[in-house]
């Protein structure tokens, strides 16, 4: 005797499970947040650009890239916002999200050449350093941190229930962190010409976004490569699912484990129990999905429940 069944669970599908949501109730406040954030980044990112310019500081400068990175990090944030409400379609059957995951990739890339330029311009600079006007480095630096903080601020609340979110607020600490950088450069650069030290802090400014972009980079990676989500082993979920001793679950195989989007986890696995359990499939599959949200964050499941006497080998059959 053979028999299985394949379920598969979403939030958009099962209604009853209000909390496969994750913040998306949210959604409206984190937008006009997001919105408001992105204003305030390009206003700092234009002021800062001029102002590195008008002082001749490269530390400025590499602050200004960071911020405009995280200006257009904000805006793929805010885009993926909407595109998450956007329905599927017969050809798109998984949706749009995976957009952001191009677009940061392009973004990245373009932080990877940028900061290769200011180290190579504040290496050059190291044998020939050029005066810096330090008033105008620290007022502007200081606007830089005020903007950033707020924009921080505006974010901190959603932060707490969508990742999305959580990411744009990593940057911007991260904005503010470079702009408090440059603020103690300029002060000591207004008592000692220690001009080197602009140079210094550029390139230390540009490893940190280097470093920060990397992990953009190896993450958007891994969910392009339908790697396995961070966080989730194998073997935690296998010993969750076989927990349930009752239902007579013998193997589990066939395990597939991605991300669509951060956050945004699928799963799928065979699942073999005894013959005499089959008729409680439904019941089944309910408390593996409600295990793999629970102890495991996934939301969006495919199970295919079988006798031991299944057989996987289709072409055998013609």
């Amino acid at each position: 005797m053979t028999a299985k069944k394949v379920t598969e669970q979403s939030c958009e599908r099962h209604t009853g499970h209000g909390h496969h949501h994750h913040g998306h109730s949210h959604a409206p406040a984190g937008e006009k947040g997001l919105l408001i954030s992105i204003v305030l980044n390009t206003l700092i990112t234009v002021v800062q650009i001029a102002g590195g310019l008008l002082s001749g500081s490269l530390a400025l400068l590499s602050d200004a890239f960071h911020n405009l990175s995280d200006a257009v990090f904000l805006v793929i944030s805010y885009i993926a916002l909407l595109i998450s409400k956007k329905s599927k379609s017969a050809d798109k059957t998984y949706g749009y999200k995976r957009a952001e995951i191009l677009a940061a990739l392009a973004n990245v890339a373009a932080l990877f050449l940028i900061s290769a330029f200011i180290i190579y311009m504040a290496f050059r600079r190291f044998s020939n350093p050029s005066p810096v006007n330090s008033m105008i480095m620290l007022v502007v630096a200081f606007l830089g941190f005020v903007g950033n903080g707020v924009s921080a601020l505006l974010l901190m609340n959603d932060a707490k229930n969508n990742l999305n979110i959580k990411s744009a607020l990593v940057h911007l600490i991260g904005d503010a962190v470079s702009s408090v950088a440059v603020i103690i450069t300029a002060v000591v650069l207004i008592f000692k010409p220690w001009y080197f030290l602009d140079s210094v802090m550029s390139i230390l400014i540009s490893i940190y976004i280097i470093k920060e972009s990397f992990s953009i980079f190896m993450e958007s990676i891994n969910i392009l490569m339908q790697a396995a989500p961070r966080g989730i082993e194998k073997e935690k979920v296998e010993k969750s699912i076989y927990a349930l001793k009752k239902y007579g679950i013998k193997d589990i195989h066939h395990i597939h484990m991605w991300e669509i989007s951060p956050g945004n986890i699928v799963f799928d696995a065979h699942i073999v129990i005894d013959v005499k359990e089959l008729k409680k499939a439904d019941e089944i599959i309910k408390m593996i999905n409600r295990i793999l949200l629970k102890e495991h964050r996934i939301s969006h499941s495919t199970i295919q429940l079988e006798s031991e006497n299944f057989n996987h080998c289709v072409t055998c059959e013609l």
